[in-house]
């Protein structure tokens, strides 16, 4: 998303709306489609305890007899854990794939369960943050990993953003099959979430004309919600378009996509790191971090680079804590970087630390 140089102007900053409605490729098949419908429906008959309990062996069972689908995960695990024998990280692998699919249950349920129902679960450590980065009036960009249930999180967070006026999207995915996505999209929706899509079909399809339309459609509506002081979720452990940088992650290299501290950059927008785990009751732990405000010095992009290597380094110890629940199945991750490239690139210098 890199690069992108739009302005907030009037044809931007105009009435918000819902991310429309995909019409479907007749090619797709339905198979997908079904089964997550069916699995929709078999959910409703259970409650979230009941549910959760069928995530052990059904984990054991997919680990054991579908071991390439993990492949990615597990590679990105090991780089994360050197230090765990084969048996350690087989466990390790099993944990995670169980609370992958504990996050699944809880975005399955989103579609019939409201919003209120989600914030009994939920727990909020230094939530002053979260007020304080609001309160600047130029919209909040929250900042966080694919880790633990952190969709659940939002819903249960989008009530005290609402009360204060400001609306809540989520950058995602657009998957495949499209009626897959248009159903995630209604229900995050029916927990007050609007959905921003991009194409990730076309950056693995190579179509880099389709990627920047993808991507600029995706920054003019980030740039509407945060004129109106709404809130937009992202992940930064990702890089869906392919357009992310080499930045140092977990001591390896790591490609980091710099949209969200460039927009940030350019709309004056401040920048909320925030974690969400899930606890050993299944509640879900929400920790903010100091707002920072990213400024662009006489090299722009070293500038972006620095800031997302801070964001990172913010929310790192939190994986480290949790690595059973980052859920990122591609490899992200390269050799380290030697010294010199990261005292060439990678100084300390983010400015604008929020109170």
């Amino acid at each position: 998303m890199t690069g992108l140089k739009i302005r907030i102007s009037g044809r931007t900053a105009g009435k918000l709306s819902a991310a429309p409605e995909f019409a479907p490729d007749p090619k797709e098949p339905w198979l997908p489609y079904v089964g997550l419908r069916v699995a929709e429906a078999a959910l409703r008959m259970l409650d979230r305890r009941a549910a959760y309990a069928v995530t052990a062996p059904l984990a054991a069972f997919l680990t054991t007899c579908w071991p390439a689908h993990w492949k990615g995960l597990r590679t990105n695990l090991i780089a994360i854990r050197p230090d765990l024998n084969r048996r350690e990280m087989r466990r390790l692998l099993r944990r995670n794939v169980r609370n992958f699919l504990k996050a699944w249950i809880d975005v399955l349920q989103m579609a019939h369960r409201p919003q209120e129902a989600w914030t009994p679960w939920l727990r909020m450590r230094d939530v002053q943050y979260l007020d304080s980065a609001s309160e600047l009036g130029r919209g909040v960009i929250i900042v966080s990993l694919h880790l633990g249930s952190w969709e659940a999180a939002i819903a249960a967070l989008q009530g005290r953003f609402e009360a204060k006026g400001s609306k809540l999207a989520l950058l995602a995915e657009q998957v495949r099959p499209i009626r897959c996505f248009n159903w995630l999209v209604a229900a995050r929706s029916r927990v007050g979430c609007q959905v921003i899509p991009l194409n990730v079909d076309a950056a693995r399809r190579g179509d880099q004309i389709a990627v920047h339309r993808s991507g600029a459609a995706a920054v003019r509506q980030i740039y509407r919600m945060l004129s109106h002081n709404g809130v937009v979720v992202m992940a930064i452990d990702r890089d869906l378009l392919g357009t992310g940088v080499p930045v140092p992650f977990c001591g390896r290299r790591a490609s980091i996509p710099l949209g969200a501290v460039e927009i940030a950059a350019r709309t004056g927008a401040a920048i909320l790191p925030v974690a969400v785990v899930r606890d050993d009751h299944d509640n879900y732990l929400c920790r903010a971090y100091p707002p920072i405000q990213v400024k662009l010095g006489p090299d722009p992009e070293q500038s972006l680079r620095i800031a997302a290597h801070d964001l990172l380094q913010m929310l790192e110890p939190e994986l480290r804590a949790h690595p059973d629940q980052w859920h990122v199945m591609h490899p992200i991750f390269g050799p380290p970087m030697s010294s010199d490239e990261m005292e060439t690139h990678f100084s300390p210098v983010v400015d604008g630390l929020l109170p």
